[in-house]
């Protein structure tokens, strides 16, 4: 039987390989769906995942010319199997993330923002709870053979289920956005205080990025189209709401919309609910990855009903439109704001991912949305 086992994890593992080298040589779609899958155009992937498997290549280059050079073989290195190759491109992949400076994903340009926005810009950096998501995706990445029951079980289970479904089924792909004292640091300077009232998290996935700080708030609900999601849901203490009709249930002093807009079919519709389901004085935490590119699982094209009007080229450019946009069509005021990575357990090929997240805390104005 671990005869079996082994050579069809062989050929699964082969197969991710070539998926893996595939993606990064051809013209490939490209963004994350909730495993952080790569689904963009290669120029359009971020600046240090890019470097990363650039960094990655060339060390990797290097040191098979130096050990061809002493090879006796043609000349040539070669590792005997696939898993000893995987293992051999991860570890590069990993020594690269252990040199890298974290920092960078909290920082922002300031001189490219409005005064105004530089003031509610609350600065984070990686904290302890952020170092130990990166050190559990590490750590998980490595065990070898659940990375290949992980490979074999989604092989089989894509012709049935949604990635989404999946994930939620075999426990994997978490997310981590905010830890606990970062939220509090961003609720704080929006001048919005916890310990009373109701949190509902929108598009919750497995709960994971708003359990750190979930618990601030008494109680807590949570919305997910995923049947495997909304189980993981229910075993973390969530009260699951209707997908539909959760905006009417009662009133939440915080409405979590944590990396949503750019995967729900109506994000303008969701801003709208959000709206009617805020209690006075409640505030909506928003989550955005950017560059904006909107994804839906769910549609045949995966393309959204709506789509919202950002522009610009760059993160900050991106993210003054996106203010603009909220405080003049959606009518919701900004109270404070950050720069942190949305970040992802890993795999065979790479211990974690992350993208550029801009998170948000708003507030609605008594004016009527253009939306």
């Amino acid at each position: 039987m671990s005869l079996i086992f082994s050579i069809v994890s062989y050929l699964v593992i082969s197969c991710h390989i070539l998926t893996v080298k595939a993606e990064y040589k051809s013209d490939l779609s490209c963004y994350y769906l909730k495993d952080c899958q790569l689904v963009c155009q290669r120029d359009d992937l971020p600046k240090l995942n890019k470097r990363l498997f650039k960094t990655a290549l060339e060390r990797t280059n290097s040191n098979v010319e130096e050990m061809a050079s002493g090879s006796g073989v043609n000349g040539f290195y070669r590792p005997r199997s696939a898993l000893a190759r995987a293992l051999y491109e991860k570890q590069h992949n990993d020594r690269y993330l252990q040199e890298l400076d974290q920092n960078e994903w909290y920082r922002v340009n300031k001189d490219r923002l409005s005064p105004d926005l530089v003031r509610k810009f609350v600065q984070l950096y990686p904290d302890e709870e952020t170092k130990e998501f990166l050190s559990s995706s590490i750590e998980k990445s490595s065990w070898v053979w659940t990375q290949c029951w992980y490979l074999i079980a989604k092989a089989v289970l894509r012709h049935f289920w949604s990635v989404t479904d999946i994930n939620g089924w075999l426990g994997r792909g978490s997310m981590f956005v905010l830890s606990e004292a970062q939220a509090r640091a961003l609720l704080r300077a929006a001048g919005h205080g916890v310990g009373a009232g109701a949190l509902v998290d929108v598009g919750a996935g497995d709960g994971e990025v708003s359990r750190r700080f979930a618990h601030l708030y008494p109680h807590n609900y949570a919305t997910e189209i995923s049947t495997s999601m909304r189980k993981a849901l229910a075993s973390k203490g969530y009260k699951i709401l209707d997908t539909e009709d959760w905006w009417r249930y009662r009133q939440f002093d915080c409405v979590c919309m944590l990396n949503l807009l750019d995967r729900c079919n109506k994000p303008k519709t969701m801003l709208l609910q959000a709206r009617d389901a805020l209690a006075p004085g409640g505030v909506l935490m928003l989550a955005l990855v950017l560059p904006y590119k909107p994804y839906v699982e769910v549609t045949t094209d995966h393309k959204p009903e709506e789509r919202l009007p950002i522009e610009g080229k760059d993160f900050e450019e991106q993210l003054s439109s996106f203010v603009k946009f909220m405080r003049e069509e959606a009518c919701f005021e900004l109270v404070s704001w950050t720069r942190a990575p949305y970040l992802c357990e890993g795999d065979f090929a790479q211990a974690y991912y992350w993208l550029d997240d801009s998170v948000y805390v708003f507030k609605k104005t008594a004016d009527t949305p253009n939306l």
